[in-house]
């Protein structure tokens, strides 16, 4: 049963896929409007020719991604071919429906203007050279007025030396004197005081020059500025007119546009009506399926939860085999039979041992005679479904209902499932003895349940030793 409604599942699914790709299109090779109409089917396109023009389609879209432009030409005149007969195309990469005679319309234009600018590299240099321009330094021995002074002042001076020399020298009757050469030397240091003198006013024309440099840098900057800008807003005039232009003729073409359009969505309303029928037509037929669907669907749940109620039934009394209607394998019916059969040895022991109590105490809380918390979730962790078997098994363990006991399992299997690491020193100890002492596997299990029942290991303890002596925990 759960197999037939998987099958219907998917049957439904199939068809609302076939519904959904009757109006998807196939990559641009049947193409839709944003309602779902078919443009082929709307021309009264034959099942023949539809079937080529889906083949062309899947060409090119095989063509496109390989990159192949050839191939795609060619599918898509292989394409226009069929549309042509039914009076229509799919324009230029066959995505849109237009009807014969009507013109297909592309809005073109020359390029806008491109500003080039005359004078940027200028600008940019000269910016730099002014805003990397060395502070004003000056060395009056590098300056070559300054040199010239020194030659002229220089030889001015030995000159005058020379003839304060003579005449002090004509006065002695030509004998030398310590005043002639005394005299003569101060008229030499009295010429090199005034080219000493000299060098403040150097200093001021070289700092002169220096800021006459500057600033005529700056009114270059400043004309090339004003050639720029004035270059610029020409460009800015011719751009505008540009735009007003382009809108001027993009408006004439809108206006031709919307003609086409009104055309084609009078002659594209016709054939949406009839578009519109057959969908209805359509929709009330999968309306119709879709309601007898529900209704089987409907019986084959009322079905499957009577075969459930009568399977939990059977369990209650130990016959798991009603779970074979429910898709239930042999096996899992074996290991709930197992389970089952296991559980009513685990309570017959439990309840003759006196350990029930004690059970249900540790795993839940709560304590009561004829409740067998212990035995119930053991009986649930060996039957592999532990959720199944509390639910249907409850009662056999003293409970009349089910509420909160799989939590309660829960927490008990997180406390009680046995782990590798879990066995303590103390049933670490007894491994060795049971296996020194004990040869049969029956003896070593009645020894190991003798210590669980005495206090002596805990039940996780003894599910170590059952782990590695090989007997059922």
């Amino acid at each position: 049963m759960a197999t037939k409604k998987k099958q219907e599942e998917e049957r439904i699914s199939q068809d609302i896929a076939g519904a959904s790709a009757q109006y998807a299109g196939n990559g641009g090779y049947r193409p839709n409007d944003v309602s779902g109409n078919d443009y082929a089917g709307m021309a009264g396109m034959s099942e023949l020719d539809r079937a080529a023009l889906e083949a062309a389609g899947q060409s090119y879209n095989q063509a496109q991604a390989a990159g192949d432009q050839a191939g795609m030409d060619a599918a898509h005149r292989q394409a226009e071919s069929i549309r042509n007969q039914y009076g229509y195309s799919g324009g230029r990469d066959g995505s849109q429906y237009i009807p014969s005679g009507t013109p297909s319309r592309e809005f073109s234009y020359e390029s806008a203007p491109e500003y080039v600018s005359r004078y940027q590299s200028q600008i940019d240099d000269l910016t730099q050279e002014i805003l990397n321009r060395e502070p004003f330094q000056y060395n009056y021995q590098e300056d070559p007025v300054y040199q010239q002074y020194a030659q002229s002042y220089t030889r001015a001076g030995q000159r005058a030396m020379q003839d304060v020399l003579a005449q002090v020298s004509a006065r002695t009757g030509g004998l030398a004197s310590s005043y002639a050469s005394t005299a003569s030397q101060q008229t030499y240091d009295n010429y090199m005081q005034a080219l000493a003198d000299k060098v403040p006013e150097l200093y001021q024309l070289a700092y002169s020059m220096y800021q006459d440099e500057g600033n005529q840098l700056r009114a270059n900057l400043e004309m090339l500025t004003a050639l720029e800008s004035g270059d610029y807003g020409r460009y800015q005039d011719l751009l505008a007119q540009y735009n007003s232009d382009r809108n001027f003729s993009y408006g004439q073409y809108r206006d031709l546009v919307g003609d086409d359009r009104y055309g084609l969505e009078w002659r594209y309303g016709v054939g949406r009506d009839q578009i519109a029928d057959q969908r209805y037509e359509d929709e009330t037929a999968y309306n119709r399926e879709q309601d007898a669907w529900n209704r089987q669907q409907y019986e084959d749940e009322t079905e499957y939860n009577r075969a459930l109620e009568r399977a939990q039934t059977l369990a209650q009394a130990g016959d798991f085999s009603g779970y074979r209607a429910l898709g239930y394998s042999d096996s899992e019916i074996a290991s709930l039979q197992n389970a089952y059969n296991r559980a009513l040895a685990a309570q017959t022991l439990s309840r003759s041992s006196g350990s029930s109590g004690r059970s249900s105490g540790s795993s839940s809380g709560s304590s009561s005679g004829s409740q067998d918390y212990g035995g119930l979730y053991q009986a649930a962790l060996e039957s592999g479904y532990p959720k199944s078997f509390i639910s249907n098994n409850y009662k056999r363990f003293g409970f009349t209902s089910s509420s909160g006991l799989y939590d309660g399992y829960e927490t008990w299997a997180e406390e009680n499932t046995y782990k590798e690491e879990d066995g303590s020193a103390v049933a670490k100890g007894l491994l060795t003895d049971l296996r020194n002492y004990y040869a049969s596997q029956q003896d070593q299990e009645a020894k190991a349940r003798q210590e669980y029942e005495s206090g002596g290991i805990s039940w996780t303890d003894y599910l170590y030793l059952a782990d590695k002596l090989g007997f059922g925990g």
